[in-house]
């Protein structure tokens, strides 16, 4: 059964909106040695840093694995650890697209907050600014809401992307001839916000991407 998560328990807001988490762990994860997700940073693993704080904010959420699974076992324990929905892609090697495309169509949300496995510097205060523009966008009509740096650079795989985008992103994926996720953003009339609103040292968007990051992090 899908949770409702009330914006107004965490933002003091009147407007209750369902919103879903997607956590995207199907990358191979060649330069941390493989089994990104199941690596283990400060004495967890990668992808339970994600799942927590969804979980403490009371956000349903599924976990989308590659197609084919890289450790059946622990991905058995990850599952009874968090009683999440698990879903694998359909379709190897069509990169974050295919696992945003499984994730909305596991869960019935109106919102899904997109993270990746490899993010350990997540934070709930970072996540409810993000989800607090969740009434802008409804207003402006923007089917998603991007952080971005003062450089241009953004941040497609720490936001929010409406329901009503699947449609384009099916259509992308069936096309297969670009499958950046920018050119699917560039269609969904995107809301930008300030990277530094979200946290001002911007670490919440350090990934973990080297087994030498991984081991200087520690």
């Amino acid at each position: 059964m899908l949770i409702t998560y009330k914006l107004s328990k965490v933002l003091s807001f009147k407007v209750v909106t369902i919103i879903a988490g997607i956590i995207l762990s199907g990358g191979k994860g060649e330069r941390i040695g493989g089994k990104k997700p199941f690596r283990v940073f400060n004495g967890k693993y990668l992808i339970n840093y994600p799942s927590d704080i969804l979980k403490s904010l009371n956000i349903p959420f599924v976990t989308v694995f590659a197609k084919n699974s890289i450790d059946l076992d622990m991905e058995k324990k990850y599952l009874a650890k968090y009683k999440c929905l698990i879903s694998f892609d359909l379709i190897e090697g069509k990169g974050p697209l295919m696992g945003i495309l499984c994730g909305m169509r596991a869960l019935n949300a109106k919102w899904f907050v997109i993270l990746p496995c490899d993010c350990p510097y997540v934070t709930k205060e970072a996540l409810k600014k993000l989800i607090a523009n969740i009434d802008i966008a409804e207003k402006n009509n923007n089917l998603c809401i991007i952080p971005k740096h003062e450089n241009g650079y953004i941040e497609p795989l720490f936001a929010l992307y409406k329901r009503d985008s699947l449609s384009i992103l099916n259509k992308i994926l069936m096309e297969g001839e670009n499958l950046s996720i920018r050119y699917f953003i560039s269609h969904l009339n995107p809301l930008y916000i300030k990277a530094e609103d979200l946290d001002k040292t911007k670490r919440i968007f350090k990934n973990i991407n080297t087994i030498e990051e991984l081991m200087n992090n520690e």
